[in-house]
């Protein structure tokens, strides 16, 4: 293995690629020039971080690169920068994109040789990824609900996870839920055992059955709850998803500016990659917008949703006991007649 080669990286893109058949580029479009030159600046500079121990920055610089130029070691510095972060499991799947990818009959040596060289460090990896294994008492199964860091995992099943910790929570129906932090380490195999408290009481039932009108104002007035917090989850889920598209795509202007000096114009790229930089902006710009109103109108759902139910909870709020006892009788008198009410007002 090689792990300093800023100068092989440079003339691999510089001399190398320019001849690469379109089968070991993954079927890609064939890279510009100006494509190439960028990558080559890029790998120079994402190699440097990496030399510095700076590796976030450095696996920005290779992801940049990647995306202008397809080429193995990219993917390769790509995994190992991830490996330096600790993020064992996206190293592991860019390790794999190395080993499964498929080089042609005239592939460079140096290609080759990285396919290698990432089959001996995916086998070494392996070993290094924490798993987690949890096992409940108390509950059968199928009745006990599993997440790990909000996300729902299988009992008796091992889960891979980078190192750190973890929150593990357990539910099960009548139990009061159980909270755990979990800290996995490199190369460990974590077998956690929980035992579920007994269950509670059962509630008393009501005494006396609730009214048919009881019945639709509580369905109501749940639906309306219900209708009001998938609004806002919505809402705040587009919102999510609109900003991290208004992210990318300041990251694509960054890159577009940073062609030709700057002198790229979107409104008439010319074509070749500039066209195809271009493209790639105004896409994600308008998926932003599209999300943005999207999350818009979910919390305008729900707000109406909560204005509707309270509307309703207040216009449809049962009488009280009092109320239920009211009499209406006839009156007469020698002065004339009515009606008289009886009860609390």
């Amino acid at each position: 293995m090689t792990p300093r080669r800023p100068l092989r990286l440079v003339l691999l893109l510089a001399l190398v690629l320019p001849a690469m058949p379109a089968a070991a580029i993954a079927q890609q479009a064939e890279p510009t020039d100006q494509a190439r030159a960028e990558a080559r600046s890029l790998a120079d500079k994402g190699q440097a971080l990496f030399d510095a121990g700076r590796h976030e920055e450095a696996l920005a610089a290779f992801r940049e690169a990647a995306a202008l130029v397809h080429a193995v070691p990219l993917l390769r510095m790509i995994a190992r920068s991830c490996e330096r972060l600790g993020r064992l499991l996206e190293a592991r799947s860019f390790y794999q994109r190395v080993v499964d990818e498929p080089l042609a009959a005239d592939a460079p040596r140096v290609f080759r040789q990285d396919q290698a060289d990432a089959r001996v460090e995916l086998a070494a990896l392996a070993p290094r990824i924490p798993a987690l294994e949890v096992v409940v008492r108390g509950a059968a199964p199928g009745a006990v609900v599993l997440t790990l860091d909000g996300e729902r995992i299988g009992q008796g099943t091992p889960v891979e996870r980078d190192p750190g910790s973890y929150t593990l929570v357990a539910v099960a129906p009548r139990r009061n839920p159980i909270t755990k932090t979990i800290r996995l380490n490199e190369g460990t195999r974590e077998l956690v055992t929980l035992d579920l408290p007994p269950p509670t009481a059962a509630p008393r039932p009501e005494s006396t059955s609730a009214s048919p009108g009881n019945d639709i104002r509580t369905a109501v007035l749940l639906g309306g709850g219900a209708a009001a917090g998938a609004g806002v989850i919505a809402g705040v889920a587009f919102t999510l998803v609109a900003n991290g598209k208004a992210s990318d795509a300041r990251r694509q202007w960054a890159v577009i500016d940073a062609m030709d000096g700057g002198a790229v114009n979107c409104s008439r790229p010319a074509p070749g990659s500039q066209r195809q930089q271009c493209e790639e902006l105004s896409s994600l710009v308008d998926d932003k917008y599209l999300f943005s109103n999207i999350a818009m109108w979910s919390f305008i759902g729900g707000g109406v949703a909560v204005l509707g139910t309270l509307g309703y909870s207040w216009v449809a709020t049962p009488p009280s006991t009092a109320e239920k006892h009211v009499r209406v009788v006839p009156l007469v008198t020698p002065g004339g007649g009515g009606l008289a009410a009886g009860g609390v007002f």
